[in-house]
């Protein structure tokens, strides 16, 4: 062996992987050796110089990111306060009613919307206008004792306003349930309460609004149909008092029934009257003075029976049975009228407690509490979480690099 033999074997490892052409043709995947002359006339092993990733691209892309996160979080990010409500929008509707099963969905269904409702209410500009006269909202997120990349600038629109509103107020739906978890995020912890506790306040003040509004819709189409029935109703009844008050009958069909009895009875007498005559003829008794006062008895019974049935059947203008078939119609116009209000009245008393049991509220069962310590930001979790995701982000790439290096040989 020659005395250069061990300082050749040492390159050997450098120049290991390396392939060349045996025979004219590749041989991959096979290790073989290159000439140790040609290592030392001075020329680089070809595969040193196709390796990109040197612990240099590593430090750039990994552990300078993971130092620079430690020391924002250690040193510069400002706490956070977090400061958490609980609450769930109810009615007083009675589910026990109907199918269980097919009112719990519906019940799901509607709790559901509702909580949508008030969580879209929350992350609208909405809250901000009803919110801002008792709580300067910007200068809560924009104090200068916060550090910027925390902060919102006060010279930001109010579009990017609400991008950062939605990231430090959240709000979480329990399907099943409806319950609304809203959590508060600033970096002060009256802050934190004050805000969660005006946001909880205008949910309320909402979800009484669409109440109201819901009930009022409700009950206007057939508040509408109570008031066309009474003024009916109203109209009939003064009808039929200036009919009565004009023809001086209080019930024709009573005053009818009166003269009805007393033509019956006149013609009752009329009838006597003209039997015992006929006996008197019959017994050759007409000239007597008794005869004589029955025939005048008998002419003022005609009379009187003449005039009653003029009452009754006389003139149209004047006759009773005029005057009965025009009550009758009035009255018949009041009785239709007096159902017509009592069945509106009814439904107006049916919908009314209809929208009473359905009325929305909001029950607010965990209060927003004053929190003790900061949860955010995460000054060890977060560190830590960046560097595996940038260290799994650079061995990616290393291996997409090394796969592409190695279709190029």
């Amino acid at each position: 062996m020659r005395a250069d033999g061990p300082a050749r074997l040492r390159s050997l490892p450098a120049i290991l992987g390396t392939r060349q052409k045996t025979n004219g043709r590749d041989s991959e995947g096979v290790i073989e050796f290159v000439d140790p002359a040609y290592v030392d006339a001075g020329h680089e092993p070809e595969t040193s110089r196709r390796i990109p990733w040197h612990p240099v691209t590593f430090l750039l892309l990994v552990v300078l990111p993971f130092l620079v996160s430690i020391f924002y979080y250690a040193f510069v990010g400002s706490d956070q306060y977090i400061a958490e409500a609980r609450f769930a929008v109810r009615s007083l509707a009675d589910n026990s009613q109907g199918n269980e099963l097919q009112g719990g969905l519906l019940d799901m269904r509607a709790a559901s919307q509702d909580s949508y409702v008030v969580t879209s209410f929350i992350h609208s500009t909405e809250i901000l206008k009803r919110i801002e006269k008792d709580a300067n909202y910007r200068e809560i997120f924009s104090r200068a004792d916060v550090d910027y990349f925390s902060s919102f600038s006060t010279r930001g629109s109010q579009e990017s306003f609400m991008r950062y509103w939605k990231k430090q107020v959240t709000t979480y739906i329990d399907g099943p349930s409806g319950i609304i978890t809203l959590k508060v995020r600033t970096f002060r912890p009256e802050d934190s309460v004050k805000l969660a506790s005006l946001i909880v306040s205008a949910s309320e003040t909402l979800i009484n609004e669409l109440s109201q509004r819901a009930r009022r819709d409700i009950i206007k189409s057939v508040q509408d149909e109570v008031e066309k029935s009474g003024n009916m109703y109203a109209q009939s009844l003064a009808a039929l008092n200036n009919f009565q008050r004009e023809s001086g009958l209080l019930s024709p069909e009573a005053q009818a029934l009166e003269k009805g009895k007393l033509l019956t009875g006149l013609l009752s007498k009329k009838l006597e009257l003209e039997t015992r005559q006929f006996v008197m003829k019959q017994s050759s008794a007409e000239g007597a003075p008794a005869y004589e006062q029955l025939s005048l008895a008998r002419q003022s019974l005609d009379t009187q029976i003449e005039q009653l049935q003029g009452e009754l059947t006389g003139s149209e203008d004047a006759s009773i049975a005029k005057a009965l078939l025009r009550f009758s119609e009035l009255e018949t116009d009041r009785l239709v009228a007096e159902k017509l209000y009592e069945a509106s009245r009814r439904t107006y008393s049916a919908a009314l407690a209809e929208s009473m049991r359905k009325a929305l509220y909001l029950v607010v069962f965990v209060e927003p509490t004053l929190p003790e310590k900061s949860l955010y930001p995460r000054r060890v979790f977060t560190p830590l979480m960046t560097f595996i995701a940038l260290g799994i982000l650079w061995s990616t790439l290393a291996l997409g690099w090394a796969s592409v290096q190695d279709h190029r040989l």
